[in-house]
């Protein structure tokens, strides 16, 4: 399991229905990350599989990095 195990398409969704700035948390919490990943989310490395396939897909996803190592991981702004 890594993060090329992430579905772009749920993150895609997920992303859409959060604000302007997010944190990896934000997207890796929400019901529909845990519930196409179910035994991934259980992985000690989840958040962090989350992250590194948002900043792998940031041209797709129209996100870029804006801070990194918050308690939330990075914080995302869409572009």
């Amino acid at each position: 399991m890594g993060r090329s195990d992430i579905k772009v398409r749920v993150l895609k969704e997920v992303i859409a229905d959060l604000g302007q700035e997010f944190a990896t948390k934000d997207v890796s919490e929400d019901e529909r990350m845990i519930k196409a990943h179910p035994f991934d989310a259980k992985h000690s490395h989840y958040h962090a599989f989350v992250g590194g396939a948002i900043s792998d897909n940031r041209g797709a996803l129209n996100v870029k990095e804006i801070k990194k190592g918050t308690k939330r991981g990075s914080i995302w702004r869409k572009i």
